[in-house]
């Protein structure tokens, strides 16, 4: 499937040989609003952007593309595992309670991360399943990372919490893997 692209400034062209094993999800860090989506890939287009970018950016209607999957998104605080990885920005926030990650702005989010994830795990032929941490620097094992993972497994001082303990990881992996 294809979605509009809305080319980030800040990426590197191809994958330094690697191709996507992990899908590592996020969260933007902004109110759950309508079209947070298409604002976010226009802000990571644009001339204001951070040193940062994600190959996907999600909400509760629409999905952009913001880096092209042969591409190697900023999204990670490490090089190598960004070039193993794609990246998918999920409009929230890390402290998300498990309320507001069931209330309908989060609920069709997740039926939008259910289906782009299933067409990249066809595509790479990626399992749904959550990595630990040895998996993520093992640098083969496919599946599933958060954000907070790689920090973890990176030992990355000051790291990221996203997408939060709250995420229902388990509804979107049983949905990823119908």
């Amino acid at each position: 499937m294809s979605y509009p692209l809305i080319q980030a400034k800040h990426f590197t062209a191809g994958r330094g040989g690697h191709s996507p094993r992990m899908i590592v999800i996020h969260t933007m860090e902004t109110p759950e609003t309508s079209g947070r989506a298409k604002q976010v890939a226009t802000w990571f287009a644009g001339s204001t952007a951070p040193q940062a970018s994600a190959h996907y950016c999600v909400d509760d209607k629409e999905i952009y593309q913001s880096v092209k999957d042969s591409d190697t998104a900023w999204a990670v605080d490490d090089f190598d595992l960004n070039q193993q990885s794609i990246s998918i920005e999920l409009a929230g926030a890390a402290s998300q309670t498990p309320a507001q990650w069931h209330d309908a702005y989060s609920k069709n989010e997740l039926v939008h991360l259910i289906a782009l994830a299933k067409d990249l795990c066809k595509q790479y032929s990626i399992p749904p399943i959550h990595l630990t941490n040895a998996q993520i620097l093992d640098g083969k094992t496919k599946g599933f990372a958060y954000h907070s993972d790689i920090t973890s497994a990176k030992k990355i001082a000051g790291g990221h919490t996203d997408p939060g303990k709250n995420f229902p990881l388990s509804d979107f992996l049983i949905g990823a893997s119908k």
